[in-house]
């Protein structure tokens, strides 16, 4: 019996589940729980930088497996989550032409590897120095790869409409992205308004 594989993206998902809720209100609501074990979390900005990390994980899970199911299909064939229905990422990713970067010729789940371990790595310097100049360019460098990847999102989603077939995985590998721009777009414009050191100040008693 073949494993579901969209059980399987329901559990890769979770660490983006769970850093949006940080990134929204809602996450206000869980700090003096998680500020027992994280004192970070106390504070808005820790879990800006939190829930964005989650994000970037999720997103480097999915886009690793991606790779993998590619890697599979290619190399063994079969299927690994086809379908009659609209959903089939076996179609798009195994696809001979569109599975793979154009120019470079990469399958794209490489790509994606590749990006996302570049953000958690910016999310890392971050973290690490987030009043100094290197958590200002790491904010710079998220924008410009997550707002790059807004192309790539269009140009793969033309794709899908020419297969007729949509990819749960690359759907939930764009969310991340998207998810990733939007936050780091919301710590930059702190960072302007001069607002991003009064948020790392304990918001939870």
């Amino acid at each position: 019996m073949a494993v579901n594989a969209n059980v399987i993206l329901a559990v890769e998902a979770l660490p983006m589940l769970a850093g949006l809720l940080l990134t929204l209100p809602i996450g206000a609501r869980c700090a003096p729980w998680l500020a027992i074990r994280w004192p970070s979390m106390a504070s808005r900005r820790g879990r800006l930088m939190a829930g964005m990390l989650l994000i970037m994980l999720s997103g480097l899970i999915v886009s690793a497996h991606t790779w993998w199911i590619h890697e599979r299909l290619t190399q063994m064939g079969g299927d690994f989550c086809a379908s009659d229905g609209l959903f089939s990422c076996d179609d798009v990713i195994g696809h001979e032409t569109y599975g793979y970067a154009p120019l470079i010729g990469l399958p794209w789940g490489l790509v994606g590897v590749g990006v996302f371990t570049v953000l958690i790595y910016a999310g890392l310097v971050l973290q690490k120095e987030p009043d100094a100049p290197n958590g200002k360019r790491a904010i710079q460098a998220m924008l410009l790869l997550t707002g790059g990847g807004m192309g790539v999102i269009l140009l793969l989603v033309s794709y899908e409409v020419r297969i007729e077939k949509l990819c749960q995985y690359c759907s939930t590998a764009h969310l991340a992205n998207i998810l990733v721009l939007l936050t780091a777009w919301r710590c930059w414009r702190m960072m302007e308004a001069g607002t991003w050191k009064d948020a790392a100040r304990p918001d939870v008693p």
